[in-house]
């Protein structure tokens, strides 16, 4: 059952992104409700000269200080922005506007199209926005939450997994993103579109399965405490989920978060379909050394703890030189998460080195996506897949 316990969250939220935006973006820009999150388009949008063109329709350029229309322009018109003197300013062939800041918004259905390169840009919903950065300009995507998350979830999740596993993704994407609101707020905008945001593809990653999938959960979210939980997730956790403290820095032990079993009654993994779900990779004396430098020729490498879950929570690597004490997180960052494509590993002494013999891909806590896929399959619904994953949470409505 969905329970519509989150109203006054919504309302307190709300109130908190609206306190950011100036007198004027609140008349330019929360007419209808539509204008919620602020992404970053750091890898789609991110340079000198940034160009833009509407689609469907004609596009309305806005000072947003003062909720003035400046110009409304028609469609396929190109515009190249630039900042110049202090001022943002967008140019095409026959007009000009300008102003501190600026605004470009879609008229009725029209779609904004944006890039670098003017014979590549990537369409999204909502509105555009640009703030200086390291002295190129980076491109904000003003946009309603679920059409966020509808260019969120096939770049997250195969768009061809059931739709249970579907919809158990779009309420963890959505409750992860609430609760990662604000996190760029220093640089001007709620989100990035990469990670350790979400990835984040615009218009031309949709597709209808994860569409209808972010439709049919609308304004669900899961809940622990009374507050929204942050559904982190992961590719394929290999038959067990990892206690998030022991795989995310400087995160804190949480219940629902504690890692659990992800196998079927025979013992099975949910997970097993996802391709090379057991792996095996050589670390070699060279290799340590060079990851691990300060310590000089590397002797021996020992996991002096690991959780009952296969998780790895702290090793030893003597040197000639020193000897570290590293978590388990610290020694996958350093030697590179695609070779240890996860914590869950056991080492095994080589002439020339340890061989890790590891099962999963991917940090390891909360929604196992592969074992997801392997849930559905096996007609479990979308709510008993977020429970399972996310214990003693509450599915409502925020």
């Amino acid at each position: 059952m969905v329970r519509n316990r989150g109203a006054r969250y919504r309302w307190w939220l709300l109130g908190v992104l609206l306190s950011l935006l100036t007198a004027g973006e609140l008349s330019a820009l929360s007419r209808d409700s539509e204008w919620l999150i602020r992404v970053g388009l750091e890898r789609g949008a991110f340079g000198e000269v940034i160009y833009v063109r509407a689609q469907g329709g004609s596009l309305r350029w806005v000072n947003p200080d003062t909720g003035q229309t400046l110009l409304e322009a028609a469609e396929g018109t190109l515009w190249q922005v630039r900042l110049e003197s202090g001022q943002l300013v967008a140019r095409s062939s026959g007009a000009r506007v300008s102003a501190r800041r600026l605004h470009a918004q879609p008229v009725g259905s029209a779609l904004l199209t944006v890039g670098t390169d003017p014979n590549r840009l990537r369409r999204y919903r909502g509105a555009l926005e640009w703030v200086p950065r390291d002295g190129k300009l980076l491109t904000l995507n003003w946009v309603r939450l679920d059409d966020y998350l509808k260019a969120v979830l096939p770049m997250e999740m195969p768009p061809n997994f059931p739709m249970e596993a579907l919809k158990a993704q779009a309420v963890a994407s959505r409750s992860f993103t609430l609760k990662r609101l604000n996190r760029y707020r220093q640089w001007g905008y709620d989100l990035c579109d990469h990670a350790p945001c979400q990835v984040y593809g615009g218009v031309d990653a949709e597709r209808p399965t994860t569409n209808q999938a972010v439709e049919s959960t609308a304004g669900e979210v899961l809940y622990y405490n009374g507050a929204v939980l942050e559904a982190v997730y992961t590719g394929n956790c290999g038959g067990h989920t990892a206690p998030i403290e022991l795989v995310m820095a400087g995160t804190r032990a949480l219940e629902p978060l504690q890692g659990v079993p992800d196998t079927d009654r025979e013992g099975k993994p949910y997970c097993n379909l996802a391709p090379n779900s057991e792996w095996r990779v050589l670390l070699t004396r060279d290799a340590l050394q060079k990851a691990f430098p300060q310590v000089g020729a590397i002797r021996s490498l020992t996991i002096e703890e690991q959780a009952p879950s296969g998780y790895v929570a702290r090793l030893k690597l003597v040197g000639e030189k020193a000897t570290l004490t590293l978590t388990g997180a610290e020694f996958r960052a350093r030697i590179g998460a695609t070779v240890l494509r996860s914590q869950r590993f056991t080492l095994q002494p080589l002439s020339d080195g340890w061989e890790a013999i590891g099962r999963g891909s991917g940090h390891g806590a909360g929604l196992c996506q592969w074992g997801a896929n392997g849930r559905a399959r096996a007609r479990q619904t979308y709510a008993e897949i977020l429970q399972a994953y996310y214990p003693n949470t509450t599915l409502g409505k925020w």
